[in-house]
């Protein structure tokens, strides 16, 4: 699978999750381009031109700097080779593990008690499609991070130590993400299942250092006592501390 293809593939399930009867055939239209060659795109038996790249774009209502990441995309596929040399895949590898939040999911997954080793299970659990989850099966096994022996799914917990930098605006993705999600499904998931809370004060800006450190803290108190006894779900705990004031300088 090449990167346009994730792109068309997450841009879809991120309308599908809010539009659960959305359609290829629908989100084809939507993109302005017929099925067929939407079908070619996400298998990879083609790779978009850049005056499609912009007549995606524009379906999906999406901005400027979109099309520069859809465009850098696009350039990467057209430059690479059917067989991926090792450290270029690497770093592929790296950059959609730290962007796409599924790829944790998965590994979080392996533990649950009800947990079926096959990209359809997996892809019905995170409500992500079947391709997007073989896919980071696959990217998973290349990175180390899990291994598969007689059709049993071993998470080995190996760190994941780039061998390249991660971009800032990877980084930032994984963090949009994660915050999207609970837009999309905050009228799904019941009150009892979640809890979104929020605090507004005044702030010590010298004090930021501090409070990094506790709500690092906190989170992994969190993951130590919610680890405890069988496994039946996989959540994400976000913790936001951010501005609502201009920052100056």
């Amino acid at each position: 699978m090449n990167k346009t293809s994730e792109f068309l593939l997450n841009e879809y399930q991120r309308r599908r999750s809010s539009a659960p009867q959305l359609t290829n055939a629908q989100f084809a239209k939507i993109l302005g381009i017929p099925s067929s060659r939407l079908s070619d795109y996400i298998n990879g038996r083609r790779i978009m031109t850049m005056s499609v790249g912009k007549q995606v774009i524009k379906g999906l209502g999406m901005g400027e700097n979109d099309f520069i990441h859809l465009k850098n995309l696009i350039e990467f596929d057209k430059r690479k080779v059917k067989t991926l040399l090792p450290e270029v895949q690497l770093k592929e590898d790296e950059f959609g593990v730290i962007c796409d939040w599924y790829h944790f999911a998965i590994l979080a997954l392996v533990p649950v008690k009800t947990f079926q080793p096959n990209a359809n299970w997996i892809a019905d659990r995170l409500n992500i499609p079947v391709e997007v989850a073989q896919a980071a099966i696959e990217r998973l096994c290349r990175l180390g991070l899990l291994q598969i022996e007689d059709g049993k799914f071993i998470v080995t917990h190996k760190q994941l130590e780039t061998s390249h930098n991660i971009p800032s605006e990877s980084l930032r993705r994984s963090h949009k993400q994660s915050l999207v999600q609970v837009l999309d499904n905050m009228d799904r998931v019941p009150l009892d299942l979640r809890d979104v809370t929020s605090i507004t004060f005044p702030m010590n800006r010298k004090k930021i250092p501090e409070a990094k450190r506790l709500i690092r803290n906190f989170r992994r108190k969190m993951a130590t006592l919610m680890t405890q006894g069988p496994k039946t779900d996989v959540y994400n705990l976000n913790v936001q501390l951010f501005p609502v004031t201009k920052v100056q300088k």
